[in-house]
């Protein structure tokens, strides 16, 4: 249990939909955002395979005048009867030489709060902050994507394999929780029911061109290759199956702080802080390894170990002694260790 603040930042002019002090569910509308217009030139002529001074005169809507996407914009022409169509909703902005200098309009764009919450701070016009409390899980690589649905446990093992036969209409909606994705089948099954969003240990690297175009998130909570989920993410996620998740996977970028992540909302019965971004090494600690050969091994720090350790790979690190779950007191470099809370 924890509470953390997302901020949501609009993409563009628009208008926010809520207030501060506001409860809002993940569904919600908090604010509807106008694209920016797209300009193009249509070239007339060449379209109807007549003249600039044909062009213009087959033109059939007036300059300035807006009109609706597949439209006609100019023509019939010919035996084969060509006409020139709006490629979108827009506005015909002027004539030269043939070509139509259009002005593509998109609608506006719902922006939803992703998290049930409360609005906590806003600036009244491009940001909003949303406070939320519940389980949290920040994951090592995501598909940057974003969405919402109820949690569902496919294969009841940190370890289980999607296979393309386990996804079937009562995930429809769904967040699917599994172990290791290495099927490209799966991933592309999953939007034909459509699925609301994948969190696996970890996925087949081969697979990341297809997954970046999925259209649903997919979190990674280990990375890539066929490692099973950590334990204690397993057993938090698997516990809370049924419930309602909110997971969140946007691409690393330089410079960027937010992690994938995945929260489960929960009732707050205590007043809760939101988690420390740095913790302290200290005997007792529980730790995750980050990196071979104990990747995704979970135990407790037993002390930190004076000096430099020399790893077989040739590397001096500082280093701690580790009591893995299964594995014993091992060494592992500090920056392979991962504090969980």
């Amino acid at each position: 249990m924890t509470r953390v603040q997302r901020e949501r930042k609009l993409e563009g002019p628009g208008v926010l939909t809520v207030r501060v002090k506001e409860k809002v569910q993940s569904t919600d509308v908090i604010a509807e955002v106008q694209p920016q217009p797209q300009h193009h030139f249509l070239d007339l002529a060449s379209a109807l395979g007549v003249s600039d001074a044909e062009a213009a005169r087959l033109l059939r809507v007036d300059l300035g005048s807006n009109v609706e996407a597949g439209q006609v914009l100019a023509g019939p022409t010919g035996i084969a009867r060509r006409t020139v169509r709006a490629p979108a909703n827009g506005k015909v902005l002027s004539l030269s030489r043939g070509r139509v200098l259009f002005e593509a309009r998109e609608g506006a764009r719902a922006v939803h709060a992703g998290v049930p919450g409360e609005v906590t701070a806003s600036d009244g016009a491009s940001s909003i902050v949303i406070s939320a409390v519940g389980a949290l899980v920040q994951g090592a690589w995501g598909n940057g994507r974003r969405g919402w649905g109820v949690l569902r446990d496919v294969g009841e093992s940190r370890s289980a394999r999607l296979e393309p036969h386990e996804l079937d209409m009562i995930l429809r909606g769904a967040v699917v929780l599994v172990g290791v994705v290495d099927n490209p089948k799966s991933l592309h099954l999953a939007t034909e029911i459509p699925v609301r969003g994948l969190v696996c240990g970890s996925m087949a690297s081969e697979l990341i061109p297809t997954a970046l175009h999925m259209p649903y998130p997919i979190l990674l909570t280990e990375g890539f290759g066929s490692t099973s989920m950590n334990s204690p993410t397993y057993d938090l996620l698997s516990t809370h199956a049924g419930r309602e998740a909110s997971l969140e996977a946007p691409l690393l970028e330089p410079y960027e702080t937010q992690q994938p992540e995945i929260l489960v909302p929960l009732p707050a019965t205590q007043d809760l802080r939101s988690p420390e971004r740095i913790v302290q090494l200290e005997p007792g600690v529980r730790v995750r390894a980050l990196r071979a050969p104990h990747v995704g091994a979970v135990g407790s720090l037993l002390h930190l170990m004076p000096g430099v350790e020399s790893f077989p790979s040739g590397i001096l690190a500082r280093s701690a002694m580790v009591e893995l779950e299964g594995i014993g007191s091992v060494p592992v470099p500090l920056s392979n260790l991962e504090v969980i809370a």
